[in-house]
């Protein structure tokens, strides 16, 4: 490969959706599917695979079983139960909704977008240094799932290739007369597959980690507890952070493989997910805590005419010696 490029094809699981691939010079490929969710589907590195794809796009469609790099909106992670308030707007996110979709504890989980097939292709592109691709989902009343967060906005993604970097900024402008609450995110799923679990390395500079009551939802307590440096072992995570400064960087690595994660810019909250049930880690990126309505932490919102951004990026890594 002489440049960077893009393609656009039927994807390999659903043909009737689009993937889109940008591609760099140092033999980084990513791919995305706007009309699945604008879901990030796969990420090499020299043809190796560095995402977990667990049950893949028809998984993701049908169950919101997440997978690859999904983005997690209008809420990341969960909600302690389905009353929300933010200032005088109150709403209700109703169980039998069919974009409301269920922890193992019966709470809201995720947010509402999973396999939404309304994000709209504006820009896929290539040039001299970079590989784009711009999408935008108009998140407005003429959505059934608008019910279950009653705040018109357009969010608009913007993934770039530079190198052996991805970096995904997400942007969210209020469209009505409402200011935004800002509680998205990105929940990347990473594996090695040839080198086992227990000597995978983990080095992640959180420290504020938020105490979880019983169903995973913070209590408000925040207590100086860091993740171990190292090899993982048989150690589970499922922990939420706070206080993550713009510009911290955390690496998962898995023999001569990593994968480093870059708080840019607007994520002040940092999730780690190593489970037991699966040889996967998940290193995410989000704009607010669990249960972000509550008040337990201060949450951002968008004015209207205004736009906020948060960014982050994934560099694929080749270690040598």
């Amino acid at each position: 490969m002489t440049g960077y490029s893009v393609r656009r094809s039927p994807d390999a699981e659903v043909p009737a959706l689009e993937r889109i691939t940008l591609s760099s010079p140092d033999g980084v490929e990513v791919a995305f599917v706007p009309r699945g969710g604008m879901v990030g589907t796969s990420m090499t590195l020299d043809g190796t695979e560095l995402l977990a794809r667990r049950g893949g796009l028809p998984d993701y469609l049908h169950h919101a079983s997440t997978f690859g790099i999904p983005i997690l909106a209008p809420w990341a992670n969960r909600l302690a139960d389905g009353h929300q308030q933010v200032g005088d707007v109150a709403w209700d996110v109703a169980p039998g909704d069919a974009h409301v979709h269920l922890d193992e504890f019966g709470q809201p989980i995720h947010g509402l977008l999973a396999g939404a097939q309304e994000w709209e292709v504006e820009d896929v592109s290539a040039s001299g240094d970079v590989a784009r691709l711009v999408a935008r989902l108009r998140f407005g009343g003429h959505l059934d799932r608008f019910a279950a967060f009653p705040f018109a906005h357009d969010l608009v993604v913007e993934v770039e290739l530079r190198g052996r970097t991805l970096r995904i900024s997400t942007s969210l402008t209020p469209t009505g007369d409402h200011a935004v609450p800002v509680a998205f995110g990105w929940h990347p799923w990473v594996e090695f597959p040839d080198v086992p679990r227990a000597e995978w390395d983990l080095d992640v500079p959180f420290v504020r980690r938020a105490t979880l009551g019983p169903t995973d939802i913070p209590t408000g307590e925040v207590l100086d507890v860091p993740v171990p440096v190292g090899a993982i072992g048989d150690l589970f995570l499922d922990d939420v952070f706070l206080d993550v400064p713009d510009g911290a960087v955390a690496t998962a690595r898995g023999g001569d493989l990593a994968v480093a994660f870059r708080y840019v810019s607007g994520y002040p909250v940092g999730v780690v997910f190593a489970p037991l049930s699966m040889d996967v880690l998940c290193i995410e990126p989000m704009t607010a805590p669990t249960d972000p309505f509550s008040g337990r932490f201060p949450l951002r919102t968008a004015e209207p005419g205004e736009t906020v951004t948060a960014v982050f990026e994934m560099t694929a890594i080749r270690l040598r010696g």
